[in-house]
């Protein structure tokens, strides 16, 4: 009955001196004492499409969340896989995937392409000294090549020389582990001999690079370790340069290490163009097999001529058969030749070397050890002819 005398429809009912008042409830509005009473604020559609929202917004979040729990998982999985914990002891940096990303600018500045993958340019901080090469390989199902990323970081991170490309990090988020070394300018030997935009490269400075990168292989395989390192890929591509032409041995991707009663092996993949005969006939991998494809690479520098040049013709076979039949000479790239009869003979003492690399008894190469000496004195030669002093002939 009072309801009636009184309404307030969706309020709160407060006595009054002389009457009543209808305060209407949260979220309401109006005249309680109307027929039609507190009305909500907002309707009833309005609150399912707000609560609808809401709960996709939540789900949204928590998919979000979930999604970021499992790429770190999918992170921490991959850093596992790849030995980041055993790698966590060795003396370079470990990136995370992120920081990766910031170095390079999200890979846009790319330095090298190949069948392995991709090289880009990084930077880790201001001026030339904080620039790196970031090496992206491609996934490969293989076990063995899976095993040569962490092969190439163990042996990297135990070697140093100033001849010898520098491992800085390696990131282990990925699904083949990226590896960070020190930026080299001047790009390979093969492309100052043999690109488009070729380089002036005088006979000294060839024999600086002959002489520094047999010291870096020699320092490889008998000094880096208590056992041998052998580099499994030498090539004019793998000689990198600094501003000033000094070498530096890269891609170890193909390096084993070796104890001494184990050098049969179907592991290492080389470039074939420069892959000794005797490994691909007998599986044999020792460090006369770096020797032979370092004679080749010697040869490059006194012809300028590639390993396969001319269509198909192979550097090593023609230089032979020209240097048995008494025309070395013939081949001499003239940028360095050019009719002077010091440099012609210098010339062809390096070439010499390059054809005792390349005797098909391994026993009849050299060392690198000795490859490096016997440059050495050869460039001294030469400079005595020309009454110049450097500090190698000392």
């Amino acid at each position: 009955m009072y309801k009636n005398m009184y309404p307030c429809h969706g309020g709160t009912c407060h006595d009054r001196e002389g009457g009543y008042e209808c305060k209407c409830n949260f979220g309401r509005r109006g005249d309680g004492k109307s027929y039609k009473g507190c009305e909500p604020i907002v309707s009833t559609a309005a609150v399912a499409v707000i609560g609808t929202i809401g709960a996709i917004a939540l789900l949204a979040v928590l998919l979000i969340f979930l999604h970021m729990e499992r790429e770190k998982r999918k992170l921490r999985d991959r850093f596992n896989k790849n030995g980041g914990e055993l790698l966590k002891s060795l003396k370079i940096e470990i990136f995370t995937k992120e920081k990766l990303d910031h170095i390079t600018h999200n890979y846009c500045d790319i330095i090298g392409q190949g069948a392995f993958g991709k090289v880009y340019k990084g930077t880790i901080g201001a001026g030339d000294s904080a620039r790196v090469a970031v090496k992206c390989s491609i996934p490969i199902n293989q076990d063995w090549k899976k095993e040569s990323f962490a092969n190439e970081i163990t042996i990297q991170s135990n070697i140093s020389h100033r001849n010898l490309v520098q491992l800085l990090g390696c990131c282990l988020e990925t699904e083949v582990p990226m590896l960070v070394y020190e930026f080299v300018p001047r790009g390979s030997l093969h492309d100052v001999l043999h690109g488009d935009n070729k380089n002036h490269l005088p006979l000294e400075k060839r024999l600086d690079i002959a002489i520094y990168s047999a010291v870096a292989l020699g320092y490889m395989h008998s000094e880096a370790s208590q056992r041998t390192i052998l580099h499994g890929d030498v090539k004019s591509g793998n000689i990198l340069l600094d501003d000033g032409f000094a070498p530096k041995v890269s891609d170890f991707g193909t390096s084993r290490l070796m104890s001494i009663d184990k050098h049969h092996t179907n592991w290492v993949v080389g470039d074939s163009s420069y892959i000794d005969p005797v490994y691909m006939k007998t599986g044999l991998l020792t460090e006369k097999s770096d020797v032979y494809s370092f004679g080749i690479v010697l040869l490059e520098l006194v012809t300028r001529k590639k390993a396969r040049y001319d269509g198909n013709q192979s550097l090593p076979l023609d230089y032979i058969k020209a240097s048995m039949g008494g025309a070395a000479r013939e081949m001499f790239d003239p940028e360095v030749a050019s009719g002077v009869k010091e440099n012609e003979e210098c010339l062809e003492e390096v070439g010499k070397i390059a054809v005792q690399c390349l005797k098909d008894d391994l026993s009849d190469r050299p060392t690198m050890s000795e490859v490096a000496e016997r440059l050495k004195i050869c460039k001294c030669r030469w400079l005595e002819y020309d009454r110049k002093t450097n500090e190698i002939c000392t």
